[in-house]
């Protein structure tokens, strides 16, 4: 008797904390940096918790130390909590749902063909938001791509997109982090640039002309 209403006790906390919408995601979403998971082990109080998953990816887990999650399904993390636990308990049973999801962004600004806000994935790179924003507009400055880290102005890296493309530098190809902001900087005088060019065309019309009046004369 006991052992049954053990049982239907298991079965409700499961489907108290499995929420329909957590029930849909468990076979398609992957678990990303900053979700909050609730992690339930049954006849274990001090198993069960809230956890947030680190921004490197892991988590810190009682018994299991430090795991990487960041990419598995509730599913998976659930058949890995179970593999290590194995270790310290008989026939442990782990249930894993999301709490809540974390909704990262990566700004793309400056000269870009379609600047925005666009999702944030955890492999992609510089070059793959940039291709996303429709690419740098002709007035962009390749040399000077910044990439600021969430709210905060003070530690842009530059990164030379040149190199990148020129001389084939992938380790300037960046994996983007949440929240980052990409900007791309104007041409220097871009401008002025323009108006030298057609000075200097000026220039060389002009002096043709004077060198024409003077070989006439």
């Amino acid at each position: 008797m006991r052992s049954l209403l053990q049982i239907l006790t298991f079965v409700l906390v499961v489907l108290i904390i499995a929420s329909p919408a957590a029930a849909q995601d468990e076979g398609m979403y992957r678990i990303k940096s900053a979700d909050n998971l609730y992690i339930y082990v049954h006849e274990n109080n001090d198993l069960t918790m809230q956890i947030t998953v680190l921004p490197d990816g892991n988590i810190s887990y009682p018994l299991v130390g430090s795991l990487y999650v960041d990419g598995l399904t509730t599913v998976g993390l659930q058949d890995a909590l179970t593999a290590k636990l194995k270790q310290y308990l008989q026939n442990p049973v782990v249930v894993v749902t999301i709490s809540s999801q974390t909704s990262y962004k990566v700004y793309v600004l400056g000269e870009i063909n379609k600047p925005g806000v666009y999702p944030y994935e955890s492999n992609n790179r510089l070059t793959d938001y940039l291709a996303l924003a429709g690419g740098t507009t002709p007035q962009a400055n390749l040399k000077e791509c910044y990439v600021y880290p969430k709210n905060n102005w003070d530690q842009g890296e530059i990164y030379n997109l040149k190199d990148l493309f020129e001389e084939e530098d992938f380790t300037i190809n960046i994996t983007l982090q949440p929240d980052d902001t990409i900007l791309m900087k104007r041409k220097p005088d871009f401008f002025l640039d323009e108006w030298a060019e057609i000075a200097q065309l000026v220039g060389v019309i002009v002096g043709s002309v004077t060198l024409y009046f003077v070989a006439t004369r």
